[in-house]
This record gives C-alpha cells, structure tokens and sequence, in this order.
C-alpha cells in the first residue's frame, strides 16, 4: 500500500512539473505569467507585480543644447515611452561606467551643453536605495541623495555617454560615463524639443543671480500676453450635481475579485461602503474621496523597493478606471512601520495642478492620490475623485514672468514672515490653482525658505505685442 502511494505521489508531482514547464514553453518570453502566476494573482489582488524598471521623474526636460528646453510630465499612468528610452540609456551608462567616479561641484552650463534629458523629482531620493536596481553598478562613490538626473548620450556608437546626478540643495555631481553604445544612441534621436509658444529655460545655465543658484526650469514666452485655456473640473462619480451609484459601482467592481452589490450599503452621512472579508471601498460624496482598504494578512516584513513600489503602484492604479487625468510622482515617505505612502498629483497639458491649502485641509490630504504599500502589497489607497480638462477657449492671460513673481513673493515674505533678504529661493514654478471657488487659472509658485507663495500671472496693464522680457 505504502508502495502505491508513493508511486501515487510521484506521478502527481511529474504531472504538476509537466505542466508548470509547458507553461513556462507555452508562454516564453514572458516570464512569470503562466498558469501558476495567473492563480497568484488572483490569489493575491494587491500584490501587484512590477512591470519592469521604470524611470521614476516628477517631469523631465529636454534640451536641444541650444539653451532651451522642453518640459514634460509623464503622458501616461507613472510612465511615458522617452522615459523608458532614457532609462534604457541610464542602465547602459551606468553597467558600462568604469573607473568609480568622483564627487564635484555640478556645472549646469557644462551638463546642460549638448543635447540632453533632465529628470527632476520634487524630493530628495536615496541614491544607494535608487542605484540599488542597477546589479552591475561596482563604484562606492555616490551622492547620499540627489534630486536630479542628467542624461547626456552620444550621437553615434563610441562617443561619450554621460549621466549626472545632482544633488539641488549642496550643488553636488557625481558623473557617470562610458563609449555610448546603442541605447544611448537611440535616446539621442529621440530627444528633440518642441518648445512651441512655451519654452523654458534654465537658470543654472542662463542665469547669475545669487538666490537662483539652484537649476530650475522656468517658462518664457514670445510674446505677451500669453493666452491659455482655464480648466473645468469633473466629479467623477457624479450627475447632474448628484452621486451617482452607477457609475461608483463601475469603478468599485475593479477592487474586488467578485464584486456584489449585496456587499454594499449607504449610510445617513451619505457614505458608500463596499466591502468582503478581505476590502473595503468607501466614497465620501461630500468630500469627493474615494478609499481602499485591504485587511488581508501582511505577514512579514518584506522591504519594498523605491522602483518596485512605484511600479506596483502604477499597476494599481489602472484599476481606477475613473482617474481620467494625468498624474505625476510628487513624494515618497518611509513609514516606522516599514510601509512606503507614494502621493501623486494631477497635471494638464504638462503643467501641474495644486490644490489649495483649503482644498487640502477639507479632503484631509496633502496630495490628490496617496497609495501606501506594505510587503509589496497595496494596503491603502486614497484619491480625491475629481477630473481636470481644459476648457474650449483660450479666455486666460498671463502678463506676469517668473522675476516679477519673485519679486512680488518677496516683498510678501518681507511684509508677513521676516523683514530680511532672500538669499534662498528653493522653487518658482507655473501651475493650475485649483480652490473651493472652482476658477481654475495659472499661479506662480514661489517657494522662499519653507514658505510657498501663490502669485497672480495676471496683472492689470496693457502687454499686448510686447516681445517677453523687454
């Protein structure tokens, strides 16, 4: 008897191997997804895989090297296909980098020179944590963080291939080069600005002013006054002024694995609550937030990665069918308890839209989206519902450059914080202003020390043919 069983057990582990390797031919060249990776899956709803080693940037610039430059933010959820190219470039340069580099003062006007991509992250990023994902990487000379990388690739096969990472706040550089070999090749094709009616330009190249010695990207236009669409917002889970269940049930369905509205309910406040044994999803009509909670095991203490969080993310995200906008990376936070909250903001057209402090302080959220992992698992999401387009006529104007906002945030400072001058201007930066009034228009944000300034891009005079910058 013992015999047979035995005999029993090894035909159905040949069987099991039989089938896991059919699977593995059946779908080769993509590792992972076959039958056994499709009941993990399922298994597992908020253990969402990493698609790959995505480049993570708030937005990117690029540049001719003829002093102008382009500004993007990513055209998809978390991702664009030229920064996938790039990152091809980044992983090539750095595998191929020979002698370990040295830490130096950054040299804007030499890095932004030639033809190049810049990666700009609104927050400080732990170079070991980032570097990390790149296992051919042999050099113990790296920035402790840096918030920017500069790609500069060769035009042809055995010419130099740069990547800078800078760190803003010390001004240091370490430089990373190797022969450009394809990858790079291909980044430099693909880099070719379309600066249209609004270029930028960098300060750390064009300017000398003491308190702009950090690089920034700042627009400038041909003429003035430039003219610009407002945006119209959309409530996501709306009609005609109401909350509508319909349209909440078609989003809600992509956060289980068999949705029943039997598992559902509306309390007096006016809240929707979906829920099983493992999630729950709530909308909150009178804020507008939508929030998904997992209370499945989180056993362990897996550390997530900086790249596999931001990817894992991203592939959450798509089950949010009614996120119609844009999004962009605005932080990362590392939680004591091992968990990493990545918090996102809408964008238009490639520029950002801010919410306003009373927007922020009546949704309770410092960020449009917030998603927090936990043992490469999606524990927590949180986003406030609502769309942005622009409107169909351009009816706003912007007669206000980025030295008169300075300027103005200033004089502001002076009056409200401290009457003393300013010698560190952290960020100035062009956005929608988005209010509880629901005019949505262009501000400047000037950022003084700790201190963010919100400052008109109209004023009241007469700039019409005026060439910018007379």
């Amino acid at each position: 008897m013992k015999v047979y069983r035995i005999t029993n057990f090894i035909i159905v582990a040949l069987v099991i191997t039989a089938i896991y390797q059919t699977g593995e031919l059946w779908l080769e060249g993509t590792s992972g997804h076959n039958f056994f990776y499709t009941l993990a899956k399922q298994l597992s709803f908020g253990k969402e895989e990493a698609d790959g080693d995505v480049l993570l940037a708030t937005r990117y610039a690029v540049g001719e090297g003829e002093g102008t430059f382009s500004v993007y933010y990513p055209d998809n959820v978390g991702n664009s296909t030229l920064l996938e190219t790039a990152n091809k470039a980044l992983g090539e340069i750095l595998s191929q980098s020979g002698a370990s580099p040295q830490k130096t003062t950054a040299d804007w006007k030499k890095i932004l020179a030639a033809r190049c991509i810049v990666m700009q992250y609104d927050f400080m990023i732990a170079s070991e944590e980032y570097l990390e994902n790149y296992k051919d990487l042999k050099t113990d000379q790296k920035l402790e963080q840096f918030d920017y990388i500069t790609i500069v690739p060769a035009r042809r096969s055995g010419e130099e291939s740069y990547a800078y990472f800078v760190n803003s706040d010390t001004n240091e550089c370490v430089a990373f080069h190797c022969e450009g070999g394809g990858a790079s090749v291909a980044l430099y094709d693909s880099l070719m600005a379309d600066n249209g009616d609004m270029r930028y330009i960098s300060t750390g190249q064009r300017t000398s002013a003491s308190v702009l010695w950090r690089n920034m990207f700042l627009p400038q236009w041909a003429y003035l006054p430039y003219e610009y669409p407002a945006l119209e917002q959309e409530f996501a889970f709306e009609k005609d002024g109401e909350p509508s269940r319909a349209a909440l049930e078609n989003t809600v369905k992509n956060f289980f694995r068999n949705f029943s509205v039997d598992w559902s309910e509306r309390d007096e406040d006016g809240t929707y609550t979906f829920s099983d044994s493992e999630t729950v999803v709530k909308y909150y009509p009178d804020v507008r937030i939508l929030e998904y909670y997992s209370y499945e095991n989180y056993a362990g203490n897996d550390r997530t990665g900086l790249l596999e969080g931001y990817q894992i993310c991203c592939n959450f995200l798509k089950n949010d069918d009614s996120l119609q906008t844009d999004i962009y990376l605005a932080d990362i936070e590392r939680t004591i308890n091992n968990e990493v909250v990545y918090y996102f903001d809408y964008a238009v057209d490639n520029l950002p839209v801010n919410l306003s402090q009373n927007v922020k302080d009546r949704i309770g959220a410092s960020h449009a989206i917030e998603v927090t992992l936990r043992n490469q698992a999606v524990k927590e999401y949180r986003r406030y519902a609502v769309n942005f387009s622009e409107a169909a006529e351009k009816n706003q104007k912007i007669n206000v450059q980025f030295i008169d906002a300075l300027d103005d945030a200033n004089k502001t400072y002076k009056a409200v914080v401290e009457d003393k001058d300013i010698t560190d201007v952290k960020n100035i930066a062009l956005g929608y202003h988005v209010d509880l009034t629901g005019d949505i228009r262009l501000k400047w944000f000037v950022t003084l020390y700790e201190y963010t300034f919100v400052v008109d891009t109209e004023q009241e005079k007469d700039l019409t043919g005026v060439t910018a910058g007379e």
